[in-house]
């Protein structure tokens, strides 16, 4: 798979919880999707840790491979988020085209 600029390997750095930590949010989310409600298997970041270097408990969130696969490629498909505040715009910019 490779995305708009024709890289593999666009966008930040990845950064994978700890065992546990994974365990306790998805038990926190009672591993159900937070975008659809499937069943889910990853966890993910809402503000991608690239971003915001942020891997608190508030930040994560139990989320289905189908949606994390989307909202990778929607991350790596969009202008480059250069502050917090920016990522925080386009986030309230798509609950309000989510209609949320």
């Amino acid at each position: 798979m490779s995305y708009k600029d024709g890289s593999k390997t666009r966008g930040g750095k990845a950064y994978r919880q700890k065992d546990y930590v994974r365990q306790m949010v998805l038990e926190r989310d009672n591993f159900e999707c937070q975008i659809c409600g499937a069943p889910a298997q990853e966890v993910d970041h809402i503000i991608p840790w690239a971003v915001s270097r942020d891997s608190t408990f508030s930040n994560l969130r139990a989320i289905c491979v189908k949606c994390n696969r989307a909202t990778r490629r929607l991350r790596k498909d969009a202008n480059p988020f250069y502050s917090l505040s920016d990522w925080y715009q386009y986030l309230n910019n798509e609950l309000v085209k989510g209609g949320n």
